[in-house]
């Protein structure tokens, strides 16, 4: 396309605008927009401006451009939370976002660099760059801890046709998959190649009706004795940290007991409340569990457990504050007790930064950093993520927010069982009236089509519902709803595949690949040479 020639032919700031628009233009390819085909123009359109560049550095810049755009246009939502939090956070909001949109973005001004300055593209030059971006995506969702939010796969919606093969071969296997794509779009347009259009709509076609297929002959099952209630009520985020007036956030958690009292709470026998319905370490906040207790005591003989999120402490001489605190989801049971008994609590492992903890530790606390979620130091993670034996429920997998994010991060038991359903409690309301919680509810689509497992979601101003193993919402209540949920859980479908291991072997095959053609590269020209 003439255009693309006209956009190389830019200097300075007007060629790096277009490249940046270029980018944000991915934003209507993901949720809750999914209009894939804009991702593959994008990507396409990428890949021929670095074959145009005429050195390593242009094409360094023109990814650095288009990466940049592309991810300010994922994770801008995250400035919602500087403004939630106060006056004095909101300077620090432009560097931060600007500042991490840079970085995802370096990485794949790197993967361009490489590309050009070792001449990598000589035999096949649009594959070999969706081999080398997917090399950089999959360094971004693992490097000092990752973070694969949106991966190309993901604009695909959970629980439709296009995405159930992530059953097979993961999220990270469909955002090979979009690359590819990508890469035989552009040899179609700039190599006039029929045939990679021909291979284009194959590969497309094939996984349609791979999907198409699987979802025309799904069963659920369902766990015997288990009817869950998941509680949604919708607030300002603003209103729980407002600290002069801390009425506010108790009215926020007497809503929480509203709903849970709604009618047809005889008969449940789980209820479930968000991350970001009670602060604090609400776990030992007595008079909440009273309030709990009553309300659950008098719905039935048999109460049920209430599985809710919350800070815990546990006493370390040698931390800095002389106790730990941990991000939990804890199960309370009230048999013997108005006040409820702790007997499964289950910590998270995933810590969001400048969230839940402070990067540099310490030292930069001390130097006046404060946390984004809480006026408390770092959170502490959990050593080793471990499945929870809640009571009256199969093992499961509680994933607190941003750890539903992280594709293999579901684990096993000591004694190699997998988990039969996952447990996703999040705080959407600070990502306020953005994409964010949109983006957030598809991830965990993909975390259940992988697993083959329920995702069970309670989200504070996002969806909160029950997904099946397919990764089709099931039950939903929207960000604005104020409603219990009441749904059985559904049962897995099969056993999943070791994901941690189809990521590692497709980045193994990509980077093989890439070698590969290199090679050939110089075994033609050594050839050609040795002939004159």
């Amino acid at each position: 396309m003439n255009v693309i020639k006209y956009f190389a032919n830019l200097q300075g700031w007007r060629y790096a605008l277009s490249c940046i628009l270029l980018g944000l233009l991915a934003i209507f390819g993901h949720s809750p927009f999914h209009v894939w085909p804009i991702v593959f123009i994008v990507f396409a359109s990428l890949f021929q401006l670095i074959q145009l560049a005429p050195t390593p550095r242009k094409a360094f810049w023109t990814a650095m451009f288009v990466g940049f755009g592309y991810f300010m246009g994922q994770v801008y939502w995250i400035g919602e939370a500087f403004i939630v939090r106060g006056p004095e956070f909101i300077p620090a909001m432009p560097p931060m976002i600007f500042g991490l949109a840079f970085i995802l973005a370096l990485l794949w001004a790197v993967a361009a660099w490489l590309f050009k300055r070792y001449e990598l593209g000589r035999r096949w030059p649009y594959l070999v760059l969706a081999n080398v971006f997917f090399i950089a995506e999959f360094t971004r969702g693992h490097l000092l801890g990752g973070f694969p939010w949106n991966l190309p796969g993901y604009v695909f919606k959970g629980g439709e046709f296009m995405s159930q093969s992530a059953s097979i071969f993961g999220t990270y296997g469909l955002s090979l998959l979009v690359l590819i794509v990508s890469a035989l779009l552009a040899r179609f347009i700039w190599g006039k190649s029929r045939g990679s259009l021909v291979l284009l709509f194959v590969l497309l076609a094939s996984n349609f009706i791979f999907g198409y297929v699987r979802l025309s002959s799904t069963q659920l099952d369902y766990v015997d004795n288990v009817k869950l209630r998941i509680v949604q009520v919708p607030f300002d985020q603003k209103d729980k940290m407002d600290y002069e007036n801390p009425e506010k956030a108790v009215e926020i958690i007497r809503e929480h007991l509203r709903v849970t009292r709604a009618p047809g709470l005889e008969g449940i026998t789980h209820v479930i409340w968000p991350e970001g319905a009670s602060d604090g370490v609400a776990i030992e906040d007595m008079p909440l569990r009273r309030a709990m207790g009553d309300i659950l005591l008098s719905a039935d003989d048999t109460p049920p457990v209430w599985l809710m999120n919350s800070l815990r402490t546990e006493v370390n001489p040698e931390s800095h504050y002389g106790v730990d605190y941990y991000n939990t989801s804890a199960a309370i049971e009230f048999t013997n007790s108005v006040e409820g008994e702790v007997s499964v609590f289950n910590d998270k492992k995933k810590l969001v930064p400048f969230g839940e903890f402070i990067p540099g530790g310490r030292i930069v606390e001390e130097i006046g950093a404060k946390l984004i979620s809480t006026n408390l130091g770092s959170i502490t993670p959990t050593s080793k993520k471990t499945l929870a034996q809640f009571p009256g429920l199969p093992i499961g997998s509680p994933q607190i927010c941003y750890e539903l994010v992280f594709s293999g991060l579901t684990p096993k038991g000591d004694n190699g069982e997998r988990p039969e359903w996952i447990l996703n409690q999040t705080n959407d309301a600070w990502f306020g009236q953005s994409v964010g919680p949109y983006h957030h509810a598809n991830i965990a689509r993909y975390r259940a089509i992988e697993e083959k497992i329920a995702v069970i979601r309670s989200a504070s101003n996002g969806f909160s519902g029950v997904i099946d193993p397919y990764g089709r919402f099931i039950s939903v209540g929207n960000p604005d709803s104020r409603v219990a949920i009441d749904s059985a859980l559904p049962q897995p479908i099969g056993e999943s595949v070791n994901h941690k291991l189809i990521n590692l072997l497709m980045c193994l095959i990509t980077l093989l690949f890439t070698l590969i053609a290199r090679a050939n590269v110089k075994f033609i020209t050594l050839s050609t040479i040795n002939r004159f």
